[in-house]
């Protein structure tokens, strides 16, 4: 994986990772995996990452849902650095409840532990 930086809305630098051709190939082989997976486990308003759903189709259910029902309100969400502070122990043990293939869950693991290359030094050198 090569990295980068993306600018943030507040102009700090954020660590951006662009994935090699084995990289992409890999992670969509385990979110067609995770997809078949959970799919089942969500409800129809749900639009966030999932197959055939994009935002434009949350942003028109959001607009039927206005004009056709009574709302008191709307909420919206910040979730900047989500995936920053989320916890991975959490999230892997989350995981190995519903995916029994161990490959699996170490190929999602060595993802959520892989670091960022900053001026040709791995993580922790500088």
């Amino acid at each position: 994986m090569t990295n980068t930086e993306a600018p943030e809305a507040d102009g700090r630098p954020r660590p951006l990772g662009i994935a090699t051709l084995e990289d992409k190939i890999s992670q969509r082989a385990v979110v067609e995996v995770l997809n078949a997976i959970y799919e089942v486990d969500f409800t129809g308003f749900s639009y966030g990452f999932r197959p055939g759903r994009s935002p434009h189709h949350a942003l028109d259910a959001l607009a039927v849902g206005i004009e056709r029902k009574k709302i008191n309100w709307v909420l919206d969400a910040d979730t900047s650095e989500f995936f920053t502070n989320l916890d991975h122990h959490w999230l892997m043990t989350f995981l190995e409840h519903r995916i029994a293939d161990k490959r699996v869950l170490r190929l999602i693991g060595k993802w959520l532990a892989a670091g960022v290359i900053e001026n040709g030094n791995g993580p922790g050198r500088q």
